[in-house]
């Protein structure tokens, strides 16, 4: 009798530990989750821009966003803008474009009515849509400029390697791998992140001997991932990525050897999110037309001021220093509207 009482005063402990340890995590999380939030859209969101004199919206059968036209005359063709995986439109990289005298698409790929919900087999395809569109009611597409961040860029650098149309692209934070879905489940990871004429695009995978060695081998930083997921607080992907890149087959590698266009490829040293310097340097090694700039000390996200985009969370999430993201943002603003001049050629001279 007293044996059973001591398993049961033992596991009454146990029992005790783990609601303690359970109730603990979730108030760190809690806290945690609110401490690091990113900071909320300007009122208005994305269609904010709709106030502004020459932007209309875009509501295709899978192409929405925004057209974007300048108040004087437009450099010949068409300037394209994809942004990265939080689903939102680069609203201030197209307003600056505009700006400069060309007509933009600043589009989604995901996230909108009609649209993929996630970033899960997006359909490649949807570029049709776009190159009819900028025919029939934009600036043509001699020349067509496409550009991409993050997971954009990833998009870009797909359509690139498919469409003949595409002149010119422009890659910020790039990967050099079509990677899998991210539609934040169970399965993230499972299927490729898009599709081409019905197939999945061939992505690294989180599966495999090879990506369980280099993982296991990468313990510590695992682990510390993990640990930190748990707790809600922020995250860098980056050793994530490295491992699958490490692991991955051949044919998942975005080919642009035969891209017969230019290109410029950014990216900084301490990006934590990926390791887009390194897919930057890859890419740049396929093809002699695309150039690459690598800022030392940046990371994933260039802008003036990323600890207020961003948030607390941004220097694990994203990377770099404010002072090093400043100033690469700066420079690659400065390198892209140089070299869409020399692309595009001056704006027609007014009759």
């Amino acid at each position: 009798m007293r044996a059973i009482k001591a398993i049961l005063t033992i596991l009454g402990i146990i029992l005790l530990c783990l609601v303690l340890l359970i109730a603990g995590v979730w108030i760190a999380r809690s806290i945690n989750t609110n401490r690091y939030a990113i900071p909320e859209n300007p009122e208005g969101g994305d269609d904010r821009i709709l106030s502004e004199n020459g932007v209309e919206k875009i509501n295709g059968d899978y192409m929405k966003g925004f057209h974007l036209s300048p108040l004087g005359d437009a450099h010949p063709g068409t300037v394209v803008v994809f942004g990265g995986s939080d689903g939102g439109a680069n609203v201030e990289q197209a307003q600056l474009l505009r700006d400069n005298g060309y007509d933009v698409l600043d589009l989604y790929f995901f996230g909108q009515p009609g649209q993929k919900e996630f970033i899960d087999e997006v359909p490649l395809e949807f570029f049709d849509e776009v190159i009819a569109y900028a025919n029939e009611k934009g600036n043509g597409v001699q020349p067509l400029t496409v550009i991409g961040t993050s997971k954009g860029a990833e998009l870009t650098a797909n359509l690139a390697a498919r469409y003949p149309e595409i002149s010119n692209i422009v890659l910020y934070t790039p990967a050099d791998h079509t990677y899998g879905n991210l539609n934040y489940q169970r399965d993230s990871g499972t299927r490729s992140s898009f599709t081409w004429k019905g197939e999945p695009v061939p992505f690294a995978a989180e599966q495999g001997p090879e990506f369980g060695k280099f993982a296991a081998e990468q313990g510590a930083e695992f682990g510390k991932l993990m640990t930190r997921l748990a707790l809600g607080l922020p995250v860098s992907y980056r050793a994530g990525y490295e491992a699958i890149a490490a692991a991955a087959d051949p044919e998942t590698v975005i080919d642009l050897s035969q891209f017969d266009g230019h290109g410029l490829l950014f990216a900084g040293t301490e990006d934590a999110m990926w390791q887009a310097d390194v897919a930057a340097k890859a890419l740049s090694e396929q093809n002699d037309d695309l150039e690459p700039h690598i800022y030392e000390g940046a990371g994933h996200l260039f802008h003036e001021n990323i600890d207020e985009l961003v948030g607390p969370s941004w220097e694990v999430m994203m990377g770099g220093t404010v002072a090093a993201n400043r100033e690469a943002k700066r420079d690659s603003d400065e390198v892209l509207l140089n070299s869409l001049a020399q692309w595009h050629g001056p704006a027609p001279a007014a009759p």
